[in-house]
């Protein structure tokens, strides 16, 4: 008897940290499945690395994508070796094409006559993307996004 007491005891709290646990879980809007460039929208942040014209270096990039995959604001900080460190603002990023499991491309401006082609891939969650620029001449680039 004193064992079943024991046990309704613990059983209580155990039960009621459970039920907290699940009532508490953040759920996702995102789901699995088919990805497109309104899953996108909302404010991100890119980092890359690598070699560009400027040499070696690093970039930030911070913008905000419409439902269509498309952002006329960015705004790029970038520290690199033949360049030094300098801001540019009104860039464009560009989802350029995007398949239904989130591979794709996308495009940025960093200023006259300078731009990017990335190849993508979106997270199946759709909280982040890796960049990879493989095809601009002269340009080694990668990175990811974060959607802040």
């Amino acid at each position: 008897m004193k064992n079943r007491h024991r046990l309704a005891k613990l059983a209580i709290p155990v039960a009621l940290c459970l039920v907290a646990s699940i009532a508490l879980v953040k759920r996702s809007s995102a789901t699995i499945g088919n990805v497109n460039k309104g899953d996108l929208a909302g404010p991100w942040q890119v980092t890359l690395y690598g070699q560009g014209g400027c040499g070696v270096g690093t970039v930030q990039v911070n913008f905000t994508l419409n439902s269509s995959g498309v952002s006329t604001a960015a705004t790029s900080r970038a520290h690199n070796v033949g360049c030094g460190d300098y801001t540019t603002t009104g860039n464009t990023f560009t989802i350029t094409s995007m398949t239904f499991n989130g591979s794709g491309t996308a495009s940025l401006t960093c200023g006259s006559g300078c731009g990017f082609t990335f190849d993508i891939q979106v997270a199946p969650d759709r909280s982040s993307f890796n960049l990879v620029d493989l095809t601009d001449p002269g340009n080694f680039l990668e990175g990811v996004a974060i959607h802040q």
